[in-house]
């Protein structure tokens, strides 16, 4: 929610980054209620995963009726946030609700399908970031960051099945893949890795970015890091190494955070 803002250079500016925070706080609130539901509909399944047997639902540590009862009040809370943003911003605030509960109810268990309405709340979010901040979000932007949250999405599955067929576990209860569908994945996925940096080059030869960079550059060098953390997520992936979820291993990944330290410095360089 805050990229478009740092993309366009404005994160300087109070009142847009005011709206950001606002959106923020609003997409935290909404979420939650996603995520309740989810846990609710897959408790059953979730005491059978090796991790997701922690979660509060599944472990019945909070009472599902409790955990329901909070879905109004966060849902509330969350438009409530985004109701001094505007109609457009309440608009795809709903949206966002709408399509979570969609996808819990029903997408999450077609192959493929899952993975795809997963990349678009990504999409969805930025859209979001870009009307609270009153900022076009580019089809470049848009391009890459679907294709590389498509890649990640599949990085998520591809995990599950490495692991299960590794370690002889269930797969995942609820979803529409089977252990042979691995290669498939993979293939996909890392195929969205490389396409989004080739996305990313095509861009630092776009007018767009001249407007913005004193120097293009050594932004060239961000492409060889996506490259390698792309890359890397992969080879962990097919290692079996990985989490469950990407974004969760990178947000405590030492290399990762290395790599975002290297990209803003060539951001910094670059302007």
């Amino acid at each position: 929610m805050f990229v478009p803002l740092l993309m366009a250079h404005q994160g300087g500016d109070a009142v847009r980054l005011r709206n950001a925070l606002l959106l923020f706080v609003s997409f935290c609130f909404v979420s939650s209620t996603g995520y309740i539901l989810n846990d609710f509909f897959d408790a059953g399944h979730d005491r059978l995963h090796r991790s997701k047997q922690h979660r509060p639902i599944s472990a019945n540590e909070i009472p599902p009726r409790v955990a329901l009862a909070m879905v109004p009040l966060l849902l509330l809370a969350g438009m409530a946030a985004a109701w001094p943003l505007g109609r457009g911003v309440v608009t795809g605030v709903g949206l966002y609700m709408t399509m979570t509960t969609l996808y819990t109810v029903l997408i999450k268990r077609f192959a493929i399908a899952d993975v795809i309405l997963l990349t678009s709340f990504y999409s969805l979010r930025l859209l979001a970031g870009g009307a609270a901040t009153d900022i076009v979000v580019s089809r470049w932007l848009l391009a890459f960051s679907s294709f590389l949250f498509l890649s990640l999405a599949l990085t998520k599955r591809y995990a599950d099945l490495t692991r299960a067929a590794a370690l002889g576990e269930p797969l995942p209860g609820g979803r529409g893949y089977a252990i042979g569908d691995g290669d498939l994945l993979r293939s996909f996925g890392v195929a969205c890795g490389c396409i989004s940096v080739l996305v990313f080059a095509l861009y630092l030869n776009s007018e767009q970015v001249t407007r913005l960079y004193s120097s293009t550059d050594p932004l060239w060098g961000i492409c060889a890091l996506l490259m390698y953390w792309i890359g890397r997520i992969w080879l962990l992936a097919h290692r079996g190494e990985m989490d469950d979820d990407p974004i969760v291993f990178a947000a405590r990944d030492p290399i990762s955070y290395a790599v975002a330290l290297a990209a803003a410095a060539i951001l910094f360089l670059a302007t």
